[in-house]
């Protein structure tokens, strides 16, 4: 639940106008004279387009802006096997020779079909009934550890027993082996900066944890994660996108909207030392190395936590449950993922403050991550910021993003705070919640309108990213681009609802907390 917010500036549009004064002169990797034979207008454009290097065998890689826009001196490379690129990152992130492993998940154009049917495993438990919850929590948690996901992190354990619980319940053959989908377009700016994958397992930076914070840790460290959906949520993401216009990708606001059953898993990974606790709190975890950084060279992550998040209207007042889970070293086995125990579930803000009735606590979690609960003790991870919680943070979804996560100023006084503790259905907008000097701004500009985005803040940075408005400098998509009939500049003109919004007015999430 990081609480990191930037201000867009208009000012972000000034490195568009550098694109479009150079786009006449910009250099091809081949030229139109080197192309023969009967080759189609779609595959000369492709040609035509800037080549790089510092992408995986087999795929197209191109030499990019920070906003995705073909560019031979681009200072970006993209790597594209279909609709949507699988990132974008600075040249400089890319060590030399490197091998791998690159991000390359399953094309979001196939989320359209897919679709396993039957029952979900998670509905053979009522968590509404107490003495269910720890099942159910355990049924996400199975379904989540059988996708291809999972096992393709730890080849080594082939057991179903290294990943599944028995008190969760099966999963079926169809549901087994269907694809996960990680969310579109999380791909515009440094990589080093929240929000933006990196190109080995398709990481973003997240929130950095305080000394003191966890576990008693005795140094900061930062902290890195990527989220998959089931083919249920990833085909609300195929359906949301239009990508008939080469290079431009246009978000149907109408879209974000989750089906029933839909279902989100995160795996959170943390850059803590050995040495920054104690005692280490995470020996024996899943360790991987990422490359978020200028220079190259790689930084080493272990498994902190697991967010997931379902859509089930037995979930009533919100229709979603939350789950956390932390790494607990002292349970037994060689399978980190066993180890990930569940913290709790939580299905509402319980607006009414404590006693908390709408988040159940597994009092058997790790002591550091039952030591790391959110506001009057809901639901929180142990990587995420104590000062709200899972569902607060998540009700703040919307397009565009007129309030932060977190209440802040004069928002943060009665009786505004309670505005982050509603609770909301996925389709109801959380409304304008800005601080102003000594007062909270609440009431929407005339003529601008805000769309929810059912809970999920990866849904609203990644279309607010796309609305050529004063909420977000319109970014391009290079493995749609035709370089024969290029998209308009992004210097679009402003339109009426976005010139009612004030500079100050416009806030974007750069940490985009899936589930």
């Amino acid at each position: 639940m990081d609480i990191r917010i930037a201000r867009l500036s208009f000012s972000m549009l000034a490195p568009f106008a550098l694109v479009t004064c150079t786009q006449d002169a910009r250099v091809r990797s081949q030229e139109p004279a080197a192309l023969a034979g009967d080759t189609d207008a779609t595959s000369m454009s492709a040609a035509l387009l800037p080549a790089a290097t510092g992408c995986a065998p087999g795929t197209r890689c191109l030499s990019v802006t920070g906003t995705g826009r073909p560019l031979a001196s681009g200072t970006f490379v993209a790597q594209c096997r279909g609709k949507f690129a699988d990132f974008i990152v600075p040249k400089t992130t890319l060590p030399g020779a490197y091998a791998g492993p690159w991000f390359q998940p399953n094309l979001l154009e196939q989320a359209s079909t897919g679709v396993p049917s039957g029952s979900r495993p998670w509905l053979a438990f009522d968590p509404r009934d107490p003495d269910e919850r720890l099942a159910y929590a355990l049924a996400l948690r199975n379904y989540a550890f059988s996708s291809a996901v999972v096992r393709g992190l730890t080849p080594q354990l082939t057991a179903d027993s290294d990943y599944r619980d028995a008190a969760g319940g099966t999963v079926t053959a169809a549901q087994r082996n269907q694809k996960w989908y990680p969310a579109p377009r999380m791909f515009y700016g440094p990589t080093n900066s929240p929000g933006t994958r990196e190109a080995a397992h398709g990481m973003t930076l997240e929130r950095t944890v305080r000394v003191g914070e966890l576990g008693n840790n005795t140094t900061a460290f930062q902290n890195y994660a990527v989220a998959y959906y089931d083919a249920r949520g990833g085909r609300v993401f195929q359906r949301l996108w239009k990508t008939t216009t080469p290079g431009v990708d246009q978000p149907k606001l109408s879209g974000m909207r989750f089906t029933e059953g839909s279902f989100v898993f995160k795996l959170l990974y943390s850059a803590a030392a050995p040495g920054a606790f104690p005692q280490d709190l995470l020996a024996g975890s899943l360790k991987l190395d990422i490359l978020p950084n200028p220079g190259g060279a790689p930084v080493s992550v272990r498994l902190m936590q697991i967010d997931i998040a379902v859509k089930d209207r037995r979930a009533s007042d919100t229709g979603w449950y939350f789950a956390t889970y932390a790494y607990d070293a002292s349970q037994p086995g060689a399978s980190p993922w066993k180890k990930m125990a569940p913290v709790g579930l939580m299905w509402g803000n319980d607006p009414d403050g404590a006693p908390i009735t709408e988040s159940w606590i597994n009092t058997a979690a790790p002591a550091y991550a039952l030591a790391h609960l959110g506001v009057d003790g809901r639901l929180n991870g142990p990587v995420d910021n104590p000062a709200s919680a899972c569902m607060s943070c998540h009700s703040t979804a919307q397009a565009p993003s007129l309030a932060g996560m977190l209440p802040t100023g004069a928002c943060a006084q009665a009786p505004f705070r309670a505005d982050w503790f509603r609770n909301l259905r996925g389709t109801t907008a959380f409304g304008r919640r800005q601080a102003s000097g000594q007062t909270c701004q609440t009431n929407l500009p005339s003529g601008v309108t805000v769309t929810a985005a059912d809970y999920s803040l990866q849904l609203s940075a990644t279309v607010a990213r796309a609305l050529p408005t004063a909420t977000g400098g319109q970014t391009f998509n290079p493995c749609t681009w035709n370089e024969n009939a290029p998209p308009p500049s992004a210097l679009v003109a402003l339109s009426p609802q976005a010139a009612r919004l004030q500079q100050a007015d416009v806030e974007q999430y750069e940490v985009t907390r899936d589930p």
